[in-house]
């Protein structure tokens, strides 16, 4: 497992589309810090007053940036099949579980860093103009929003999982987790609008977590966990039947 892990952390490291992907956030996270002023936790959320209010409302907002992410993913796992990757670690006589599980802890730590780029790349933008403040209200804040979103943020990404180990190609399984993510973010934005069930979707709970004070979310932990458990049974079916010889 520690040799697969450190395979798959370095193909993803010198990976040219997953490095642009990250330098990209960031760089999208440090221009767009200035609209948070005015636009904390959506139009209705009021005006900052603190680099606290400025995280909270990126890491709110950040979920329009899954679409882009999850797309990403699906492109570089595709790959794998399409280059044939994953069928010489099979050759090369490591079992299926040990490759899912590399494959599936190595991706998630990559893009959820990918994604929690964004909301740090608007605090280093805004740290000059609001200073740090109370360091460990900041800390307690920051630990939480990045514990459910890397939870939550998994859910997500997990479709693209299923979506590579079910077509094992890679162009068809952008298509599909691009199509997906888009649709569900379009249901969440009309859903909170019309007043639709949207409790069900990490990506709510994600902006559940961060615009409350509470550190125990039963419904955040209970969404993350239904997801995940359904979408790892899935990938963990298809990947176990699909051919790699």
């Amino acid at each position: 497992m520690n040799n697969l892990l450190k395979m798959n952390n370095y193909q993803l490291l010198r990976n040219r589309i997953y490095l642009g992907g990250c330098i990209g956030i960031f760089l999208l996270g440090f221009l767009t810090a200035r609209t948070y002023e005015t636009d904390v936790l959506g139009a209705s959320g009021g005006i900052a007053a603190s680099l606290s209010d400025i995280f909270i409302g990126m890491v709110y907002d950040s979920t329009f940036l899954h679409i882009i992410v999850s797309s990403l993913l699906a492109l570089l796992l595709g790959q794998e099949f399409s280059h044939r990757t994953i069928s010489q670690e099979v050759c090369s006589g490591h079992g299926r579980g040990t490759i899912f599980a590399g494959k599936v802890i190595s991706y998630l730590l990559a893009f959820n860093f990918m994604i929690i780029l964004y909301p740090f790349a608007g605090c280093i933008r805004q740290a000059s103009r609001f200073g740090l403040g109370s360091a460990g209200s900041f800390l307690f804040l920051v630990i939480k929003a990045v514990l459910y979103s890397f939870l939550l943020n998994s859910a997500v990404f997990l479709p693209a999982f299923f979506c590579c180990f079910w077509l094992r190609n890679s162009g068809k399984a952008v298509a599909f987790t691009a199509g997906l993510s888009f649709l569900l973010s379009l249901y969440l934005g009309y859903g909170m609008k019309l007043g639709f069930p949207v409790s069900f979707l990490p990506a709510y709970q994600i902006r559940k977590a961060v615009s409350t004070q509470a550190l125990f979310l039963p419904s955040c932990l209970l969404s993350a966990a239904v997801w995940a458990g359904g979408m790892l049974f899935l990938s963990w079916h298809m990947f176990r039947k699909c051919d790699l010889k």
